[in-house]
């Protein structure tokens, strides 16, 4: 499995950092992805993949902290972006649901660190939360050639995934997919379950965003990399395949954009 979206430099994994990492990798865990989200956690991605073979990182500066994006610190996150073990610009992006910085700030952050990625032929991941039309007439406005990377933590409609997907990008998912019944009280299933059955298989990426949104059957506990096997049983389950196949494909996906 490639977990494509840790944070194990968070505080919550000081305690037992080692053992988490060593939990993921035997238990079947083959490369992870430690996503920085301000420049003090970029770095700190950046030592993890420095310090550990099969642990990667990006650089980038979240929505949340869009106003400390500025000459300086483009021009740090810029630094990490040349080591090889630094893999994507991000964890980047807009979230008009927190609005904890005002949307004009996170727009421009926004796209001074796409063109960051653009301008060292780098994917990105991006987060996004309530403000998906917005990002896709950006990504549109700023689209030279196909973009490459994934939307992060994907809980959105078909509608949207399908724009996504013509622009270039892959859909992740994490342990929110698991919080849903098969089946609503409507008898409809949930809609992302049809996003799900009808990705390209070869656009889903797995993840975690650890140590938040532990998937059931964890679901109330510190969620950690190793669980993201959770996420693939779950897309399994949904697509009515084998979770070999899940696993096998999703990293396979996760190795060709991120280049690992």
């Amino acid at each position: 499995m490639i977990n494509t979206h840790t944070h194990i430099d968070f505080k919550e994994f000081n305690d037992d950092r080692e053992e988490v990492i060593k939990r993921f990798f035997d238990g079947g865990g083959e490369k992870l992805i430690n996503v920085g989200c301000t420049l003090q956690s970029s770095k700190r991605s950046f030592e993890l993949a420095r310090d550990n073979e099969n642990i990667f990182a990006s650089a980038g500066i979240h929505p949340h902290d869009a106003d400390t994006v500025n000459e300086a610190s483009l021009k740090k996150l810029e630094e990490l972006a040349q080591h090889y073990k630094v893999i994507a610009v991000g964890e980047i992006g807009l979230d008009f649901f927190k609005n904890s910085t005002s949307q004009e700030v996170q727009i421009k952050a926004l796209k001074l660190q796409l063109e960051l990625a653009e301008n060292h032929n780098m994917p990105v991941i991006i987060h996004c939360r309530d403000a998906h039309n917005d990002l896709i007439n950006i990504l549109k406005e700023y689209k030279t050639s196909n973009w490459k990377g994934v939307i992060h933590c994907y809980t959105a409609s078909w509608k949207i995934a399908q724009e996504y997907i013509r622009l270039g990008f892959h859909i992740g998912f994490t342990g929110t997919i698991t919080y849903y019944k098969d089946k609503s009280k409507l008898g409809n299933e949930p809609e992302i379950y049809r996003v799900i059955k009808n990705m390209p298989l070869n656009k889903i990426l797995i993840e975690t965003d650890c140590p938040y949104l532990s998937p059931v059957p964890e679901r109330g506990k510190r969620n950690e990399p190793v669980f993201v096997k959770y996420v693939a049983e779950k897309i399994a389950h949904i697509r009515n395949t084998s979770f070999g196949n899940i696993e096998k494909q999703t990293s396979e996906n996760a190795n060709k954009l991120f280049n690992l």
